[in-house]
């Protein structure tokens, strides 16, 4: 797999002379180094290399979606990765946003919801469920059990879903403080701990499915799901432009019925005044070269298809991209 470079650059598209096709020097913005979406980036440098032999895709680090949103706007760089809920931010105007920017456009869906790699996890110390008679949201909410729970860190749109989670089951945040409980705002790694540490009795946080750290946590705590009702997670999904989704029973030993959740997806996004042909072309590219797209993640490659890279977003598609998936057959 070619090596991918961190860089703060921009853009430059080259065009080669004689017969031989376009290649492209871009830049896409994505978050963290070493991450899901660096993996991405290596994935879509994999496909347009193969497509346009001496093409580069640079990843380049920021602090994440609602970052690249500002970045792809202004024109910084051409390509951005985005988490669909941030989208419905920036479209809406609500904070961080001060106004509404609406000159986005999708290039690619990057993964689908389907993919569960940003699945709730509303996990409870058996234990403790036990002790106080807990099965579900409702119990908590009647019996008002003080509770410590965690989601994610402020400024991370899991956190917010979390939040919508409990909210829309009956226990705002601030309810579960009146009741004498605490709210703990922390990545998954110190959830993680804290749960096994039993300082903490739950947590509804966003984290791929089987990820390393519910690994961890099933294998050091006994720990069951609740189930999401699925009104509930509606609602959240309509909110945050995710989708309702499921474990299976069998995917996780520590539940024993399908438990539902809330799935978010994400899509690289251009600007609007990306030239038609080019934005044509990297979709082709990403489409046509799928199989290298899909070195990028184990799950990536379990769950991508062409259809799931034409999944429509929360904004239209950039008009070069669409007039590539119409032909295609993927997009109507």
């Amino acid at each position: 797999m070619r090596h991918i470079m961190i860089a703060a650059a921009g853009a430059l598209v080259l065009a080669t002379s004689g017969a031989a096709a376009e290649s492209y020097n871009l830049s896409l913005s994505g978050a963290s180094p070493g991450g899901l979406w660096s993996r991405i980036g290596r994935g879509v440098d994999a496909a347009i290399a193969a497509a346009y032999p001496g093409s580069t895709i640079t990843y380049q680090t920021s602090s994440g979606g609602l970052a690249n949103i500002g970045l792809v706007s202004r024109g910084k760089v051409p390509m951005g990765m985005v988490i669909d809920g941030e989208l419905v931010l920036a479209s809406a105007g609500k904070a961080p946003f001060k106004a509404p920017i609406k000159n986005l456009r999708v290039l690619i869906r990057a993964y689908s919801p389907d993919a569960r790699f940003q699945a709730q996890h509303a996990f409870i110390n058996r234990a403790f469920a036990k002790r106080h008679g807990i099965s579900s949201f409702k119990d908590i909410a009647a019996k008002k059990i003080a509770l410590r729970v965690a989601i994610n860190r402020r400024g991370n749109l899991d956190s917010d879903i979390g939040r919508l989670v409990l909210k829309h089951a009956g226990l705002p945040l601030a309810t579960i403080r009146a009741n004498g409980g605490r709210v703990v705002y922390a990545a998954s790694r110190e959830i993680t701990s804290l749960m096994l540490d039993r300082r903490l009795d739950m947590t509804v946080y966003g984290i791929a499915y089987n990820h390393p750290r519910v690994r961890e946590l099933s294998r050091g705590l006994d720990v069951t799901m609740l189930q999401i009702p699925m009104p509930v997670a509606a609602a959240v999904a309509s909110e945050t432009g995710g989708k309702t989704c499921v474990f299976k029973a069998a995917e996780y030993k520590f539940i024993d019925q399908d438990t539902n959740s809330v799935c978010t997806g994400a899509v690289i996004v251009v600007n609007e005044k990306m030239d038609e042909k080019l934005a044509y072309n990297l979709a082709k590219g990403i489409v046509t070269q799928i199989e290298k797209y899909k070195t990028a993640h184990r799950l990536i490659k379990k769950v991508t298809t062409p259809q799931t890279l034409a999944e429509p977003g929360v904004i239209p598609f950039h008009p070069g991209a669409a007039k590539y998936l119409r032909e295609a057959g993927l997009l109507k």
